[in-house]
C-alpha cells in the first residue's frame, strides 16, 4: 500500500483535479501557482517522491506526460466506499507513426475505466478508447497495442501546446503531440526515428485530446 504525506497527497489530489477538468497533466508552473509555493522546488521534490512512490510516471525534460499509476488508481479505488468506474467503447485502431486512416472494428469492445479520486469528469460519457498502431510516441510512455483513452474537443483552440491528440488530416488521423504556431500546426512524434507533420490549421480537426492509457490487455 502507498501511503503520503499530507503534503505528497494534496499535491496529489491537485493534479487529478486538474486532469479531470483538462484531460491532461498539469505544467510545474501550473501546480506551483495552485498550491500557492513560491518556488517551483518544493513542487518538484514532491512530484519526485510521488514518482518514486509509485504513484504517477512521467517522462523527465518532456511537458504534460504525468499520468497515475495502475496500482495508485486501484487502491484509490478501494478506500472509496463505492469503486468507481465507468464503461468506455474501443471503438478502433489509430497509427501513432504516421497519417493513416482509423480502422474500426466490427464489433465494438469495452474497457471498465477507473476514475481519478474525486468528481466524475465533466462530459466523460462521451470519451473513447483506441488501439495503438507503432512505436512513434514511445518517449510519451506510448508503446503499440496500448489503449489510449481520448476526450472529444469540439473547440481546437482550446487545446493547449504539448498535449496528445488524436489529429484528423483530410481522411487520415494520427496520434501525436500538438504544438500551435500563428496558422500552422505541428503534429510531433515521441520518437526520434519518425518526422514531424506541419499542416495549416484549417486542415486539422482534433478528435480527442489523450486523457490515459491502459496497457497489458491486448496481445502483441
Amino acid at each position: 500500500m502507498i501511503l503520503l504525506t499530507h503534503k505528497q497527497q494534496r499535491l496529489a489530489d491537485w493534479i487529478a483535479d486538474y486532469m479531470q477538468e483538462f484531460g491532461y497533466s498539469p505544467l510545474i508552473e501550473e501546480m506551483r501557482i495552485g498550491l500557492g509555493y513560491t518556488s517551483s522546488a518544493p513542487v518538484q521534490s514532491l512530484l519526485d517522491i510521488l514518482e518514486r512512490e509509485g504513484v504517477v510516471v512521467r517522462v523527465r525534460k518532456s511537458a504534460r506526460t504525468i499520468r497515475f499509476t495502475e496500482q495508485w488508481l486501484r487502491q484509490q479505488q478501494s478506500n472509496q466506499t463505492a469503486p468507481l468506474s465507468l464503461r468506455l467503447p474501443i471503438v478502433g485502431t489509430i497509427a501513432a507513426h504516421s497519417l493513416v486512416e482509423v480502422v474500426s472494428d466490427n464489433e465494438i469492445e469495452w474497457l471498465d475505466f477507473p476514475l481519478f479520486p474525486g468528481s466524475k469528469p465533466s462530459g466523460i460519457e462521451k470519451w473513447f478508447v483506441l488501439r495503438v498502431w507503432g512505436d512513434s510516441m514511445i518517449d510519451a510512455l506510448i508503446d503499440h497495442n496500448d489503449l489510449v483513452i481520448l476526450k472529444p474537443e469540439p473547440n481546437a483552440d482550446a487545446v493547449k501546446n504539448g498535449a496528445i491528440v488524436a489529429a484528423r488530416v483530410g481522411t487520415q488521423t494520427t496520434l501525436k503531440y500538438f504544438y500551435r504556431d500563428d496558422e500552422h500546426v505541428t503534429l510531433k512524434p515521441a520518437n526520434p526515428n519518425y518526422s514531424d507533420t506541419s499542416v495549416a490549421e484549417t486542415e486539422v480537426e482534433i478528435q480527442g485530446v489523450f486523457v490515459g492509457l491502459i496497457r497489458g490487455l491486448l496481445e502483441n
